[in-house]
């Protein structure tokens, strides 16, 4: 690992294709180098027959052979042909090869050396390579006849291997030469190659790109927010799980998938098309009300991708609404008090001139009022959570001027079932009902607004009702589709996110109105919650 890590991945490149560009160029110089030796020592033994079979037909030479002594006339001539054709020896014998003729006059009288003449004393020709007296040889043999057509001799034209080889060593300079050039090149080319290559992963070594890339990842996963990324094909390349949790899909492999696959009504793909970010976008993903940023990814100014990031939209609103419960929770202990102070003012006053039956009547009241409200709850809506959304929109209520009545028949147990979703419920509802009231042109009737809870059997209903100007017809019917308001941006994703809860659990949400009022019933059922 060390080792690995101290040579550079630019090092590791060069020297690969250097490998590569040796191995080809010994794999071409050996391929070539071997069939231009055959070629050349085919070429040698084809010429030097050749010149044995021209030399075997010479009148001379045959004439010669009638001489008393035969090397008078054929050494000259011999001679003088190996100089013109560039032989090392041409050498004529007669039939028991007696030599009368050879480069090396000593030699001459001698017997022929080698053991490659079956052949031509058989009047045939030959090629052989075999060493003589001048040392290793390739050597053309042909038979000399007479007049009568009657062998009389033998001729050997040599031509030594180290000849030959003389030739090839020149060739193979000459591949040398150009295969180092190759090579001098081929250096280059990877040197060049290899710096590109670093510059685009930004001079970073494979392990510490190992490394980033684990370290986004832990970091990716350890964000609270979910994050999708999608490239300019609009196929997901980045999901967080925190992504994958919202969305459900926990045990799913994302990448690599059509986000509109994932997520049918993504907004990414309108980011992609036009690269113009969007902010803050209430959006439903799954069974989840998520805050969505959109962003485009721009490379040398095209658009190569996009990014979302959302996060629970639920959760930042408790923490809104537990912020904005402080502040009404002080609201309203600063106006209680002046309540209380104004109602014990009045009691002070009435005890020092002495109406002490007027003033045991309004304590009474003031006990009565409160005792009932502790028992109302106490003994039909057990839930603290349902308990605590109640009393908290009595009190904004209050500081709108508007009655919100919990209706006596109701009744729910010391656990709710749909606990959150009863919340979200009660708070979207209710809200929407004090909305729609302070928007009413009409002020003659008292503005109410009134919750009714119950476990009925094996339902759990529940109904808000306002006596408001009732629901805008354009978005009565569409009333529970994302985004479908009349208030503006951002808004009408509360009733649809409740929807599709109750929905998903197999209960009902249905709206009746009239220019009368409004009333929003949910029905779940219980037993499908067991």
């Amino acid at each position: 690992m060390r080792r690995s890590r101290n040579m550079t991945l630019r090092s590791k490149i060069n020297i690969l294709i250097t490998l590569n560009i040796l191995f080809v160029l010994v794999l071409v110089i050996s391929a070539m180098f071997y069939i231009v030796a055959n070629n050349q020592f085919k070429e040698t033994g084809e010429r030097a027959l050749g010149v044995a079979k021209t030399v075997a037909s010479l009148s001379q030479i045959v004439e010669g052979f009638e001489q008393s002594n035969p090397s008078l006339t054929i050494q000259p001539l011999a001679e003088q042909i190996r100089n013109n054709v560039g032989a090392d020896a041409i050498v004529v014998s007669n039939m028991n090869l007696i030599r009368y003729s050879h480069t090396n006059p000593e030699e001459i009288g001698k017997h022929m050396v080698g053991d490659d003449n079956d052949a031509v004393l058989n009047g045939n020709e030959s090629i052989s390579q075999a060493q003589g007296s001048l040392g290793f040889s390739v050597r053309g043999k042909a038979p000399v006849f007479d007049g009568n057509h009657k062998q009389i001799g033998v001729v050997s034209v040599v031509i030594l291997l180290n000849s030959v080889w003389s030739q090839l060593f020149v060739f193979l300079q000459k591949i040398l030469i150009i295969g180092t050039a190759a090579l001098f090149f081929g250096l280059l080319g990877a040197y060049w190659l290899s710096g590109h290559i670093k510059k685009q992963i930004f001079n970073m070594e494979p392990y510490e790109i190992a490394f980033v890339t684990q370290e986004q990842s832990a970091i990716l996963d350890a964000i609270s927010e979910g994050i999708i990324a999608i490239n300019k094909e609009g196929n997901i390349v980045t999901c967080n799980k925190e992504a994958k949790k919202i969305m459900g899909m926990e045990d799913t492999e994302l990448i690599g998938k059509s986000i509109c696959d994932v997520l049918p009504t993504t907004r990414l793909p309108e980011v992609l098309d036009n690269g113009i970010s969007q902010h803050d976008q209430p959006t439903i993903i799954g069974n989840t009300l998520v805050n969505a940023n959109r962003v485009p990814v721009t490379l040398s100014g095209q658009v190569i991708g996009a990014v979302s990031t959302f996060r629970d939209k639920m959760q930042l609103n408790q923490i809104d609404d537990r912020l904005t419960d402080i502040n009404r929770y002080v609201d309203t202990l600063r106006s209680q008090r002046h309540e209380y102070m104004n109602k014990l003012h009045l009691i002070l006053g009435l005890i020092k001139i002495s109406q002490y039956d007027q003033a045991k009547a309004i304590i009474q009241q003031i006990n009565e009022e409160y005792q009932d409200a502790l028992h109302f709850y106490l003994a039909k809506v057990r839930d603290s959570s349902v308990v605590g959304i109640l009393i908290g929109k009595t009190h904004r209520a209050r500081e709108l001027g508007i009655q919100l009545n919990v209706d006596t028949e109701s009744y729910i147990p010391d656990r709710c079932p749909y606990r959150e979703i009863v919340v979200t419920l009660l708070g979207n509802t209710i809200e929407n009902a004090f909305e729609a009231i302070q928007m009413s042109t009409e002020k003659n009737q008292k503005p109410t607004v009134t919750v009714f809870l119950k476990v009925e059997d094996d339902d759990l209903l529940i109904h808000v009702k306002d006596n408001g100007p009732g629901v805008d017809p354009a978005v009565k019917e569409i009333m529970f589709n994302d985004g479908a308001t009349t208030k503006g941006d951002g808004r009408g994703f509360g009733l649809a996110y409740v929807f599709r809860l109750i929905s998903n659990h197999g209960g009902l949400l249905t709206c009746d109105s009239t220019t009368e009022g409004t009333t929003i019933r949910a029905s779940l059922p219980i037993r499908r919650n067991v």
